[in-house]
């Protein structure tokens, strides 16, 4: 394989990287918004799309013949050409991965928000628990004198 080839390959793992950071954008987008309901669409656009750069990151190896943390000198040896597409994919690994952190802190902060509010409406619902007898009659706990005697 020529060093165009081997740009063109890694030019098109560099398309899918930024594909998935812009799925990484959107979901950020969400998650920062009231309506979280579009993320179970986007779960599943992300997942074939992390899929499909898993399969073009498997493949490298068959076009570039060094190790993982020497594919830039390999590179500068053996086609230089793609050497700047190979220094982006880097940028924007490290790009993906700050934001998939980002998007993990965003949704532990969601679900803790989600159950703090289960838990005060839990503790609303016992505190009002006993205000009705099974008739329908107010049962309210206190000196058991009706409102507007005196």
């Amino acid at each position: 394989m020529n060093a165009t080839d081997i740009q063109t390959r890694l030019t098109e793992e560099r398309t899918a990287l930024q594909a998935f950071i812009g799925l990484l954008e959107r979901e950020q987008q969400i998650l920062l918004s009231p309506d979280t309901e579009p993320l179970l669409d986007l779960s599943t656009e992300k997942t074939r799309a992390a899929e499909a750069l898993t399969a073009l990151v498997k493949k490298r190896p068959q076009y570039i013949s060094a190790e993982p943390g020497k594919i830039e000198a390999w590179l500068r040896s053996n086609a230089a050409i793609a050497l700047k597409v190979w220094q982006d994919i880097q940028k924007l690994g490290l790009q993906a991965q700050q934001m998939n952190k980002t998007n993990g802190e965003l949704i532990q902060v969601r679900m803790r928000y989600n159950q703090q509010a289960v838990q005060a409406l839990l503790g609303a619902s016992e505190q009002t628990a006993g205000l009705y007898d099974t008739k329908g009659k107010t049962n309210m706990p206190g000196s058991g004198r009706t409102l507007g005697s005196g």
